[in-house]
């Protein structure tokens, strides 16, 4: 028997207004990922990527349809209901990183612990334990402005998931980098979230990366063009240098 979905949208609309304007992001839009898959959304610039990732995290709500996460019916939830689900549950990686700049990497990688009332020495130790899985160790002191983009990716990636989330989303996380420092974080991302079973969900403007994953979902104009199972994704390939070991020269 298959397992159930941990992500199910049913006929999901999300309309903005600007002004006289009604502009329709999402038109019914149905959807099933799976537990522990890697799902990519692609799509051009406009297409709904960023609103869908936005409704699947929680940070907005439909205009119609139901969104279930992880057995939680979650637009009809209310705002604290919904913090306490997020950090329960959901890891977010963002494109422009978005690291407090007044704090270490260790100080934000341990935030999220800290909203969960984590004690503090467990929280830097679990912290500090995410840095060296992400190759950064002994930048732990470090603050963002200490670091490179390719360095305070993996701090994002790590604060992501410190707190071990069922599902992490990732918007863009290699907008903002170079090719190879894009493969390098991909990888990253890509080899934790399978070691812990956790369902990855990410947009991104390349669509090579689709070969990569499970599940490949295009969109156009609001609407799922193709949402199609991969039989047989691809793996990163690396230079051996470029595993952990090296990859503080990012």
């Amino acid at each position: 028997m298959r397992e159930a979905p941990v992500i199910r949208l049913t006929d999901v609309t999300k309309v903005y207004t600007v002004g006289q304007t009604r502009l329709r992001a999402l038109d019914q839009v149905s959807l099933d990922v799976y537990p522990g898959e890697f799902a990519v959304v692609i799509g051009r610039s406009g297409s709904g990527k960023s609103t869908l990732l936005n409704m699947l995290a929680g940070l907005e709500r439909p205009t119609r349809g139901q969104i279930r996460i992880a057995g939680k019916q979650i637009e009809r939830m209310k705002e604290k209901d919904l913090v306490a689900f997020r950090l329960r549950n959901i890891g977010f990686v963002f494109q422009s990183f978005n690291l407090f700049a007044a704090h270490t990497a260790v100080e934000n990688v341990a935030m999220p612990l800290m909203y969960r009332g984590v004690p503090r020495a467990r929280r830097v130790r679990l912290a500090r334990g995410m840095l060296d899985a992400v190759g950064l160790s002994s930048h732990a002191n470090h603050s963002p402005s200490q670091m490179s983009g390719g360095q305070q990716q993996r701090v994002g990636i790590a604060r992501a998931l410190v707190a071990k989330p069922r599902i992490l989303f990732a918007d863009e996380p290699t907008g903002n980098l170079d090719l190879k420092t894009s493969r390098e974080i991909l990888y990253l991302i890509r080899n934790i979230c399978r070691e812990r079973g956790t369902t990855l969900i990410m947009v991104t403007h390349d669509p090579e990366v689709a070969a990569y994953a499970d599940r490949v979902i295009t969109l156009l104009d609001g609407k799922i063009l193709e949402n199609r199972k991969n039989p047989y994704p691809m793996e990163f390939q690396l230079p051996s240098a470029a595993v952990k070991g090296q990859t503080e020269e990012n």
